[in-house]
């Protein structure tokens, strides 16, 4: 079966050749280092602005010397100077998709950098002829601008936690557990968030068991796991004290 390496090694021999094409990385869990039987791969390439086209033609070219594209899914992020295409190979694995980005060599290169030693994002560079991919170290501004934004949010969250017993008192689960999740657990996701990974206060769930020790992550787990209004009202006391505890370690 096509495997992770097989593709990655034939786009890198179509693509290197080609001198509109200045660099070819991977993010994702294949660049962290975590990518199991079920990971997708992302790709990325910076190509000159006049031949977007012709570059996206020899990946697909490269791609049907693999195999048959049974896949290609082409969508719009707003941005001029960003595209993605998803594609999948027949006969390799349904979990196995290509999330293949570009960028113009024009974007600005003040608006993307890698953090060194990240733990939430990364690259791992297949080629790159001018310097496109580049690690810098945390900006500790942003930390503390993060923690500052993040505070009010909580803040005006967690007053926000009567919606929630209003809904317990009249007996409604649907609403109890949408309020539960809002204005309970995604704040204190938010300060778990700022203690382990601060650069990234807003990835909220995303990839969270990668992030945290497995310890915090099973209690988080256990605040989530209500199945009653019982539950909510029990888990709800828990995730205060939680909350208070970290407010207090981070403020």
């Amino acid at each position: 079966m096509i495997t992770e390496k097989d593709i990655t090694e034939t786009l890198k021999n179509e693509l290197e050749p080609l001198n509109y094409i200045y660099a070819f990385w991977i993010e994702g869990s294949f660049a962290m280092g975590y990518a199991d039987e079920y990971s997708d791969i992302d790709y990325w390439i910076d190509v000159d602005d006049d031949h977007q086209k012709d570059a996206l033609e020899h990946v697909e070219i490269a791609l049907r010397n693999l195999g048959e594209i049974d896949g290609r899914d082409e969508n719009g992020n707003g941005n001029p100077k960003l595209g993605q295409i998803v594609y999948h190979i027949k006969d390799s694995s349904p979990y196995l998709v290509l999330d293949f980005n570009w960028q113009l060599h024009s974007r600005d290169r003040k608006e993307y950098h890698y953090i060194k030693n990240d733990i939430v994002e990364g690259a791992s560079v297949i080629f790159d002829k001018d310097d496109v991919v580049r690690f810098e170290e945390a900006d500790d501004q942003e930390i503390i601008n993060n923690k500052e934004n993040c505070k009010k949010e909580c803040d005006y969250r967690y007053s926000q936690h009567i919606r929630v017993r209003k809904y317990i008192n009249r007996g409604a689960f649907a609403e109890c557990y949408a309020y539960y999740n809002k204005y309970v657990i995604e704040p204190l996701v938010m300060l778990l968030r700022l203690k382990y990974t601060p650069l990234y206060p807003y990835h909220y769930l995303l990839h969270i068991s990668m992030h945290m020790p497995c310890a915090i992550v099973e209690r988080l787990e256990k605040l989530m796991q209500v199945k009653s209004l019982n539950d909510i009202e029990n888990r709800m006391r828990e995730a205060e004290e939680w909350y208070h505890e970290l407010h207090e370690e981070l403020y």
